[in-house]
Order: C-alpha cells, then sequence, then structure tokens
C-alpha cells in the first residue's frame, strides 16, 4: 500500500504538466501596444501591421510593405491568504516573488496589387509565470511556473469588392514549460511525511492549426471584423527530477511487522526505490474561438469599437496522462465556454498623435470544483490607455494596462492539494510598445 501512495504522489506532479498545452485557461491577447491600449478592440477598425493577430483581413487595407516589432511586459502580483486549516504553519498570509515576464510580437505586410496582401505574425497566444516562495502553504500544488507560447502566423488576404475583404492563415504554435511543486511520501507515523521536490523542465510541444478571417465596411462610419481560429492538438513531452527535502513531523521505531529502524529512514527508502528522475507525454487540444468587433467612426478623427471573444473551453474536459510505468487514468476537467467583452476608443487630435483607451471584461473558463493554484484569478476586469505618435513612415505606440481579478477563494481539496485560502491584492500590470515602418 506504501509503494501505491508514493506512486500516486509521483502521477500527481505529472498531471500539472498538462499545462503545457492548454495554459489552464490563461490566453494572452497582448499582440501589440495599439491593441493593449484599445482592450483589443481593433478587428474593424483602421488598422496597423498588428491586425496579422487581431484580424489579416484588414491586410487589405494596408498598401506597400508594413514592418512592426514589441514588446510587452507582464508582471502580476498579489498574495494568498490562507486560514481555518489544520495545521497552524498553513494559516499565513504569501507573496507573489517580484518577476516580469517579457511577450515579444513582430509583424510583416505586403501588399502584392490591389486585391492580394500577404502577412506573417509572430505572437505568443498563450502564457503563465509567477513563482511563490518555497515553503509557502501551497507548493504540494505548485509554486513555480514559467509557461510561455509562441506561434508562427502566415495570411493571405483578398479584397473581393470594395467592401469585403477575406483572410486565411496557417498558425504554427510552440509551447514551452518549466514548473515545480512539492509531493508528499505518506510515513506510518500519522501526521508526518516525506517531502520530495519535483522540477518539470524543458517540457515542450509543436502544433498546427489555421484561421479564417473577414471584414466588411458597410460606409465611411460602421465596419464589422470577425475571426475564427482553430484547435490546435499538441503532444507534450517533458523532463522531471526529483530531490527529497527532508522528513516533517514526529520519528518513531516502526512496530513489527516493519522491520526495527526509524520511520524517517523508511520514507527516505521509499523515495530511493521509487522516485527516479524520467519523462511523460499528454496529447491535449488548444480550443477553438472565434472573435468578432464593430466600429463606428462618426468622424475622420474618432472611432469606437466594442468586440468579444467566444473560446471554446468546454472541449477541454478529459486530460490523459501517460507515465511509463504506470497506468493511464483519466483527468477530468469540465471548463466552460466563456466571453471577453471588449470596448476601445481611439482619437487623433493631430495628425502625429493618437489617444487610445480600453476596457475589458475576461471571464474565467474554471470551475471552482476543478480550480487550484496554477491559474488562481477568477473573471477579471482590464482597464488601459495608450498613445500611439507619427513621424512621416515611422510609427511608435506605447501602452499601459492594469489586470484586476475578481476576488477568488478555495476550499481544501485532497485532490488538488488546495488549502482554505483567497486572494488578497492581486493585479496584473502591462507595459507594451511597437515601432513600425512602412515603405
Amino acid at each position: 500500500m506504501r509503494i501505491l501512495y508514493v506512486r500516486l504522489a509521483v502521477f500527481f506532479c505529472f498531471l500539472l504538466m498538462a499545462g503545457v498545452a492548454h495554459a489552464e485557461g490563461f490566453a494572452l491577447y497582448e499582440y501589440g501596444a495599439r491593441g493593449v491600449a484599445l482592450g483589443g478592440a481593433v478587428m474593424a477598425r483602421k488598422p496597423d501591421a498588428s491586425v496579422v493577430a487581431y484580424n489579416p483581413a484588414l491586410m487589405t487595407k494596408l498598401p506597400g510593405i508594413h514592418v512592426m516589432g514589441g514588446v510587452s511586459a507582464i508582471t502580476p502580483e498579489g498574495k494568498m491568504r490562507f486560514s481555518n486549516n489544520p495545521d497552524p504553519d498553513d494559516n499565513k498570509t504569501t507573496s507573489l516573488k517580484p518577476s516580469t515576464w517579457l511577450v515579444p510580437h513582430f509583424y510583416y505586410t505586403q501588399q502584392l496589387n490591389d486585391s492580394f496582401t500577404v502577412g506573417v505574425g509572430e505572437f505568443s497566444r498563450y502564457g503563465l509565470g509567477f513563482e511563490h516562495p518555497h515553503e509557502w502553504p501551497g507548493r504540494f500544488n505548485i509554486y513555480k511556473v514559467a509557461l510561455q507560447s509562441f506561434s508562427l502566423n502566415p495570411n493571405i488576404a483578398w479584397a473581393a469588392t470594395d467592401k469585403l475583404s477575406l483572410a486565411a492563415g496557417v498558425e504554427i504554435v510552440y509551447v514551452t514549460l518549466d514548473m515545480k511543486k512539492r509531493a508528499k511520501i505518506p510515513s506510518p507515523v500519522p501526521g508526518a511525511f516525506g517531502e520530495v521536490d519535483s522540477n518539470i523542465q524543458d517540457a515542450e510541444a509543436y502544433g498546427v492549426g489555421f484561421n479564417l478571417a473577414g471584414h466588411y465596411q458597410f460606409n465611411d462610419q460602421w465596419a464589422v471584423g470577425l475571426q475564427y481560429r482553430s484547435q490546435v492538438k499538441v503532444r507534450a513531452w517533458g523532463d522531471v527530477q526529483y530531490s527529497y527535502m527532508g522528513y516533517k513531523g514526529a520519528d518513531a521505531i516502526l512496530p513489527p511487522p516493519a522491520p526495527p529502524i526509524p520511520a524517517s529512514v523508511a520514507v527516505r527508502g521509499a523515495y530511493d526505490a521509487n522516485f527516479h528522475d524520467g519523462k511523460a507525454h499528454s496529447t491535449v487540444l488548444l480550443p477553438d474561438s472565434i472573435s468578432g468587433g464593430i466600429s463606428w467612426t462618426p468622424i475622420p478623427e474618432l472611432s469606437v469599437e466594442v468586440g468579444a471573444i467566444w473560446t471554446r473551453w468546454s472541449t477541454f474536459r478529459d486530460l490523459n496522462i501517460h507515465i511509463d510505468p504506470l497506468p493511464t487514468p483519466e483527468g477530468h476537467k469540465h471548463w466552460k465556454d466563456v466571453w471577453r467583452f471588449n470596448i476601445g476608443v481611439e482619437y487623433e487630435p493631430l495628425d502625429w498623435l493618437a489617444l487610445r483607451a480600453g476596457y475589458v471584461f475576461d471571464q474565467s473558463p474554471m470551475t471552482r470544483r476543478y480550480s487550484d493554484y496554477l491559474v488562481p484569478t477568477s473573471d477579471r476586469h482590464m482597464y488601459s490607455a495608450g498613445l500611439g505618435f507619427k513621424w512621416d513612415a515611422w510609427t511608435v505606440d506605447v501602452a499601459y494596462a492594469i489586470i484586476v481579478p475578481e476576488p477568488r477563494s478555495w476550499r481544501t481539496s485532497g485532490e488538488t492539494h488546495v488549502l482554505n485560502s483567497k486572494t488578497k491584492d492581486t493585479d496584473t500590470q502591462i507595459f507594451s510598445l511597437s515601432l513600425g515602418y512602412k515603405f
């Protein structure tokens, strides 16, 4: 029975590796500084090169050659308050370690003739990064994660009529993950256990999908844009390294029929016999999504757009982990489809200056039963603002956004290794910069 418990602990270490592919519902939308400032409401209005990611059908509105590159710096902050847990050492407040994650973007578009334009983009659609202190109460669920994704997305756009443009593209997604958590080895002594550190590293996967997009200009004031991004299947592989962190709690000489040795020695023996560095793999689907927007331009200097993104997270229902030589049980994840609503306002008082602001309401796909500390947020509000500058063929866009999640709480669960806890003073700040040039 003791060996079974040890193997189950190994299994749960691998279980979290599924975050490699689907980022636990933690999607990114920081495809460019203008888009960040406008809350992503750039599906239908006057474009820049970042529409390769937002709505490539708008590439037909970009004459000549356009190049853009930049980066978004994402800084998560927050605390977790633990209370009403049996172990007094678990009832405390801990803070995230300071960290900043850089998300680059690059775009190139070229008009071939009056009808066709091609373009390619590099951007990130999924990402997650934070670190708690190694000894925080939630360490048996997770204490560090660094997930990054990169999409390479070539597209071709066709101006079917003066009002209608269509586009299609191929998306190649590359995902990497490093993650750390702790695991317990049960002890024959009640309340005692051995503690193991697991380091999942160099997990990576490729996948291929496609996207379809359209844009229709009703008149000088009204336009609509729409894009569909397909599911992407990825098969993730990773390496796992284990370290024995010691024995916690009381020790005792094991009574017969166990050998006459201390429980701590027996637990260390169980670690040496069962925790070996190894590999695991899992095949999962990134969900498909539909995004759209309607823009209104009452005067040439002012435009307003409202939009929404629907992501079909309900397709992610089961998680099958392959761990040799263990059997492959099913892990159920009953997530839900979610909406992201946005609005953005852009005003150009001068030929060289644009003022921008946006708001986003972003739903969380995770139900209370299947939530854990890997994504310690719930429904989120984002407030954003930015500036755009033009000099001849050059453009410079800067943006700032703050994401404020609604409070989230957890109840103790042996299945997910979470404790009675709730978030406190949690937010994420985003600084974005894009530099563009047109030939």
